[in-house]
Formats: C-alpha cells, sequence, structure tokens
C-alpha cells in the first residue's frame, strides 16, 4: 500500500503548482487514492488530468497497484481546511456549532475564528438587523457552504 504522506507530498507540488491548495487525501485499504484539492479561481477538469498524471509519473503501477481519483471536494461537503474558509469570504455559510445549534451568515473574514455577518429580525418589527457574530475555532463541530440555485 502507498503511504498516504507519500503522495500527500508529490501531490501538493504539482497542486501549488497550479495556485492550489491540497484539501485531503484518502487511501484505502485496497490502494484507492483519492485526492482532494481546490483553488480559489476554481477547478477544472483539466487541473485534475495534470495531477493524477503527475502523482501516477511518480508511482510505479508495477510494483504497487493502485487506483486514483482526482476532484474537488465538493460543494456540498464540510470545509476541512483553512484555505477554503478564506476562498469562500463573502459567501453565505451555516456553522454547525458542538452545542448542535447552527449559525448561517455571510463569512466576512476568518483568522483562525469564523467571522459572520447574520441577519436577525427584531422583536415585534419587520425589518431584519444586521449583526456581526465571531464564531471560535473551538466551538465550530462543521462548516459548510449554502448552496443556492
Amino acid at each position: 500500500m502507498i503511504a498516504k504522506q507519500e503522495i500527500i507530498k508529490v501531490a501538493e507540488l504539482k497542486i501549488k503548482e497550479l495556485d492550489g491548495f491540497l484539501v485531503d487525501v484518502k487511501v484505502n485499504t485496497a490502494n484507492v487514492i483519492t485526492v482532494f484539492f481546490d483553488r480559489t479561481e476554481g477547478v477544472q477538469i483539466e487541473h485534475c488530468l495534470e495531477i493524477s498524471k503527475y502523482v501516477e509519473a511518480h508511482f510505479d503501477r508495477e510494483v504497487e497497484d493502485y487506483e486514483l481519483t482526482v476532484s474537488s471536494p465538493g460543494l456540498s461537503k464540510p470545509f476541512v481546511v483553512n484555505e477554503q474558509y478564506q476562498k469562500n469570504i463573502g459567501k453565505e455559510i451555516i456553522v454547525k456549532l458542538s452545542d448542535g445549534k447552527k449559525v448561517k451568515g455571510k463569512l466576512i473574514a476568518f483568522d483562525g475564528d469564523i467571522i459572520l455577518e447574520t441577519n436577525k429580525k427584531e422583536k415585534d418589527k419587520k425589518q431584519i438587523k444586521k449583526e456581526t457574530k465571531i464564531i471560535l475555532s473551538e466551538q465550530v463541530k462543521e462548516t459548510k457552504l449554502v448552496i443556492k440555485f
């Protein structure tokens, strides 16, 4: 089985060359390898192909048989790395807190802690007031992008 750290070391070189960032690498016992990466400007199929070819050039299938998939992490998946927060500044996210509560708002900054602009209805009024909330990193269980159609 190919070690996860070896794949990370190889994949990161090409991903950085493409102005991207590594999100995750998964390797199962059947040597099925999945590399997830992202770019601020978005991921194109050509980027996936370049990374796939680069990784395949560094591992000999005669020595170690494996299956390789390279893709973006997907819009509906939770954030895994800090760069995903940076990429999504200005977009609406939903944060699940460790106490089970959820907070939805526009991500306005990220410095390890999440700074959100939320909408709050004022009591007995039909007005919506914008509020800034800081969510400490230790309170965060999961963060996802809100997908709008």
